[in-house]
């Protein structure tokens, strides 16, 4: 019998109702973090070999902001690179630049994927006042910070938060020397390959400083500006668009500075600085405060949040200049909450420091403007406790090369995790564990973070499934498992191949290993996952032909069973099946099913292609018309082993609802 769409959406829910989660994450989340950064350190300047010279076009100026890396789809696409330079082409024009590379140190224009050399710039070049542009807020510059995929949008849809000078105060035909500097939003619907035109719609300003910029009078120069991105879901469960950005020119705290906007909501979205404990203030032209500690001698730029995905805390960079010992160094620093803005002092990274001198009459020269972290294989703007820092040595006006250093974050001592039970995944029952079914295990200090796995848990694996999420590995017999979903208290995984007779469990966080606890594993020992629905263990189920859940009537979208009706069961452990791989559909014959006294052969069992999980179908027996209607205890059978009439934890009756 063909597996039904309905039915696989079912068994996603009925997944999280087996491992007691309310709601699926959408992003990593932090949920208890137990584990705390010690250090950070990054290793020497590593040359990268990119498009600057003799063939044209070239660029002539990367990295001038932030650099986006965004991770292939399959081990065989490269990464797709959006940064900031002139080209070649345009040497008056910063442009959005894009390339592509497969090794991170080799990068060329990603012209083979459909992408100009520059897909994105401003309207006039820097030597030019246009007054048919007089007041655009981008007039000679447009260069990106960040571009991310929008999650409230199909795949696809980018937001670009980028920098956008006017070096043309009101009523001037050529440019001044100071520039006013504002943070912009632009949109592409086809993955970055087109950008809006100025003056569109969906390209405008999102922040800047006050005075505004009809009202600059060309002194001082004024800047909210060199920003990057970060998007994130909130306590309130909405999603936001986070511009971190760095000002100066006019009263402020020298530090680095956030504002944010709902996503979701029609453009021009309404962007709300930090000032003073929340967002509360106008992203144009609005008063702010910056949320983090100070550093020594200086000033702050260049920020940049990350999420660490193996800690479950947000990472801030950022570049702190010292004015007393003309030095400039990177920091860093911690937070749980977005909303909250709880950030810790700031701390320098080890390597990072180096002399800040004068270059071109003025722009300061330093090894290390616009660090962009990323880690390899992580989603952009999610870091493990290893990657890359792509940053600019040099001028930020003139002479400057592409460069990166490796980066290593060491952690506080990991308290070792404490196992108490290990179990059948869906019975939460002691032992049951089948080879390619679902098992748990329960303890403490099991994971420094809540999250189940994500498409990019499988990036490079093929038909592998991941064996680590975020430093969490479950090893059985000796042998790694595939993880599903972690927590502090609980973790599911697949048991592996090949284990039979009493499984050895012992899980590793970060490098530190658990105790070691055992459970009797099996050939067989199915486990139907349960609904919960008002106190009651129904089975994860739905109607083969009609469609809905099964459960209690009275309860929206669910309905009791009946005589005749056709329904789908969902299970784990009915059989061993390979471990630690995508499963192979097939059909299983001789399971039965058990309504109380009464046992009917399935119409249809099998593996599905859905990890851990099997199908059972059958037809609801005639003698149930002449029955009273109530919660009928309900099991599965294979080969004389049923699956137990009591689960969950404590353990209560898993019962199907008759209602003739």
């Amino acid at each position: 019998m063909p597996k039904r769409a309905f039915a696989a959406l079912f068994l996603l829910a009925a997944l999280i109702t087996a491992v007691l989660l309310l709601q699926q994450p959408k992003h990593v989340r932090a949920q208890q973090a137990q584990l705390q950064i010690a250090s950070i350190s990054v290793g020497p300047d590593q040359t990268l070999t990119y498009p600057v010279s003799p063939a044209s076009p070239y660029v002539q100026g990367l990295p001038d902001e932030h650099t986006t890396f965004i991770p292939p789809s399959s081990s065989s696409d490269p990464y797709l690179i959006f940064g900031s330079s002139r080209l070649s082409t345009s040497i008056n024009n910063n442009s959005t630049v894009v390339l592509q590379t497969t090794d991170l140190q080799t990068f060329s224009f990603a012209t083979n994927l459909g992408y100009q050399p520059g897909v994105m710039g401003p309207p006039v070049g820097s030597n030019t006042c246009n007054p048919a542009y007089a007041g655009n807020f981008e007039e000679n510059y447009a260069a990106p910070g960040s571009v991310l995929q929008d999650p409230t949008l199909p795949a696809g849809n980018l937001v670009m938060i980028y920098e956008a000078e006017n070096y043309c105060p009101p009523g001037t035909t050529t440019p001044s020397g100071p520039v006013y500097q504002s943070t912009g939003l632009a949109r592409s619907s086809d993955n970055g390959k087109t950008w809006p035109t100025p003056g569109a719609a969906n390209r405008y300003p999102v922040v800047q400083p006050p005075p505004s910029l009809a009202s600059w009078t060309g002194s001082p120069s004024l800047s909210n500006g060199t920003p990057s991105a970060y998007i994130d879901k909130s306590a309130d469960r909405n999603t936001y668009l986070y511009a971190v950005y760095s000002t100066f020119g006019f009263p402020a705290d020298g530090r680095w500075h956030i504002a944010r906007a709902q996503l979701g909501q029609p453009d021009p979205l309404n962007f709300q600085k930090w000032y003073f404990g929340s967002f509360s203030q106008p992203g144009i032209n609005g008063l702010e405060t910056g949320p983090g500690g100070s550093c020594p001698g200086g000033y702050q730029s260049l920020g940049q949040i990350s999420h660490l995905d193996d800690l479950g805390l947000y990472l801030l960079t950022v570049v702190c200049s010292n004015d007393t010992t003309l030095t400039g160094a990177w920091y860093w620093s911690t937070a749980t909450s977005l909303d909250l803005q709880d950030w810790t002092p700031l701390k320098m990274i080890a390597n990072s420091q180096y002399p800040i001198s004068t270059c071109n009459g003025g722009p300061f020269q330093f090894d290390g403007w616009y660090p962009s972290f990323m880690s390899p294989g992580m989603p952009t703007n999610h870091l493990a406790l290893t990657g890359r820092v792509f940053y600019l040595n040099g001028c930020q006006v003139g002479t400057r090369a592409f460069a990166a250093r490796t980066f290593t974050i060491t952690t506080e001592q990991q308290p070792a995790p404490q196992l108490t039970s290990v179990a059948n995944g869906a019975t939460y029952l002691s032992g049951g564990l089948v080879p390619g079914s679902w098992a748990q295990v329960q303890g403490a200090g099991l994971s420094n973070v809540t999250r189940i796995w994500t498409g990019f848990d499988f990036l490079n694996l093929g038909s592998a499934l991941p064996a680590s999420l975020s430093g969490v590995q479950v090893m059985v017999n000796k042998t790694p498992a595939a993880v599903y979903y972690i927590s502090p208290a609980q973790i599911n995984f697949q048991v592996p191949s090949g284990v039979s007779g009493t499984a050895s469990v012992q899980v590793i966080v970060n490098g530190t290993a658990s105790n070691t606890i055992t459970a009797a594993a099996s050939a067989s020992s199915p486990g139907l996952f349960p609904n919960a629905v008002n106190g009651v263990n129904y089975p994860a189920a739905v109607y083969a032909i009609s469609g809905g859940y099964v459960g209690p009537n009275g309860v929206p979208g669910y309905r009791s069973a009946g005589p005749g009706n056709n329904i789908e069961l969902y299970a784990t452990g009915l059989t061993s099946e390979p471990g630690g791989v995508l499963p192979a559909t097939q059909t299983i014959n001789g399971v039965t099913v058990t309504i109380g006294s009464v046992t009917t052969p399935a119409t249809f069992a099998g593996q599905t292609p859905y990890v851990g999980e099997f199908q059972i179908n059958f037809v609801v027996p005639a003698q149930f018309a002449s029955m009273p209607a109530g919660n009928y205890p309900i099991s599965i059978s294979l080969n004389g082993v049923s699956s137990p009439a009591m689960i969950g934890n404590p353990p209560s009756p898993i019962v199907l609802p008759v209602a003739p």
